[in-house]
């Protein structure tokens, strides 16, 4: 950890999904990023393309799974002080 205060070593950079979140708890990669974001976003789209939901989904359904990762972070937080 001393090598990252007294700039040695490069911290690696978080996803900006991550960053956006402020995850403090969960460490997401790359990957999971995009699957979680943009595969939210594309299956929002996919079930309005099928009417199957409103336009709305869209925009309520990725906000929701970032709530959801949000919350899942700050329950591991809450656990990993008192466990």
């Amino acid at each position: 950890m001393s090598e990252y205060r007294h700039g040695r070593v490069a911290r690696p950079r978080r996803p900006w999904y991550a960053r956006t979140l402020r995850l403090k708890h969960l460490y997401l990669s790359n990957i999971w990023c995009v699957v979680l974001f943009e595969g939210s976003v594309a299956l929002a789209v996919l079930m309005a393309l099928t009417e199957l939901v409103s336009w709305w989904v869209v925009l309520i359904l990725p906000l929701a799974v970032a709530a959801m990762v949000k919350l899942n972070d700050v329950i591991a937080g809450t656990l990993s002080r008192h466990g």
